[in-house]
């Protein structure tokens, strides 16, 4: 049989996810251009108002927030 994984119901801190950041993009011909990335859960507020998510570029961290706890 073959098991799919499932998503859990909730955000999880440490959980992988895939979000496009607005602080971290590309330039390409003068335009910026925003693609989504993979990255962590590194904080969720208490009452799901937003979440931080750590992203690695170029051997470094960078975090950034989102707003809800969407999945």
């Amino acid at each position: 049989m073959n098991e799919r994984r499932r998503r859990p119901a909730r955000l999880e801190i440490g959980q992988e996810v895939v979000r496009t950041p607005e602080t971290i993009f590309e330039e390409a011909h003068g335009k910026a251009i925003r693609r989504p990335m993979r990255g962590r859960v590194d904080y969720i507020h208490p009452m799901g108002r937003f979440h931080i998510v750590a992203f690695e570029v170029r051997g470094k961290t960078i975090k950034e927030t989102f707003q809800g706890v969407e999945v």
